[in-house]
């Protein structure tokens, strides 16, 4: 049987609309999983026992009082019913140990659940040489990312370094508990992590999704992430 993988919907906050970017459903089903789309409105206690794994997408900034602090002036938007919603379904996955891969925003929602923060802003709070908000093309690498020895990412990719694409303006400031950095920018930002304590449950703050065409480290990546969540599911 092929997992059910929940996909966070994504929002157009212009046209006060779901939407969802073909990259990551493809990803999906292209590594043998079925991805529904969750939007926000949806019935969690319901919906959970129907899902073998949960993909976080990236989109909008998280608000910074989730992490206790007051909102910089640099932050950008963000969506309170989404805040919300995925809050409530991360808590869950993790009570759970549900599989879950958090993309970009993803990561930085995991680790505001684990009681850390973030930089609400890359260029005035962490000052960098490296391009961390890229223009496109998104499928090719902008930077390389140094992968910590002896654990799960490492194991799975069998690489010292890979170079990485990026899109964000935000990233983790100070690690949550129960969190284990797997993965380190040039500039000394944590760009990935996995919650210690659980099965399967990652953070990625580069998308996989985009590169998934074209990039074997991106497709092994999901297909861990499928690979965990058929195991669940049986």
């Amino acid at each position: 049987m092929k997992p059910i993988i929940g996909i966070v919907a994504l929002y157009d906050e212009k046209l006060h609309s779901y939407w969802m970017l073909p990259e990551y459903t493809e990803a999906i089903n292209k590594s043998g999983g079925i991805p529904i789309i969750l939007p926000y409105n949806v019935d969690i206690e319901a919906i959970l026992p129907h899902l073998d794994g949960v993909l976080f997408t990236g989109g909008q900034d998280i608000n910074p009082l989730l992490y206790g602090e007051e909102v910089n002036e640099k932050c950008g938007p963000y969506i309170e019913a989404r805040d919300y919603f995925e809050m409530k379904l991360m808590k869950k996955v993790l009570e759970q140990d549900l599989p879950a891969l958090c993309i970009c925003r993803g990561l930085q929602l995991l680790n505001v659940i684990e009681g850390g923060t973030l930089y609400q802003d890359l260029p005035s709070q962490h000052p960098s040489h490296i391009q961390h908000d890229m223009a496109k093309p998104y499928d090719v690498p902008c930077h390389q990312v140094t992968l910590q020895q002896d654990i799960p990412l490492q194991k799975l990719l069998h690489e010292e370094t890979i170079g990485v694409n990026s899109r964000h303006h935000q990233a983790i400031s100070r690690l949550g508990k129960h969190l284990e950095a797997m993965a380190t920018s040039e500039d000394g930002l944590i760009e990935a992590i996995a919650v210690s304590n659980k099965s399967f449950i990652w953070g990625i703050q580069w998308h996989p999704e985009h590169s998934f065409h074209n990039d074997e480290m991106s497709r092994l990546i999901f297909q861990e992430f499928i690979t965990n969540a058929k195991t669940a599911g049986q």
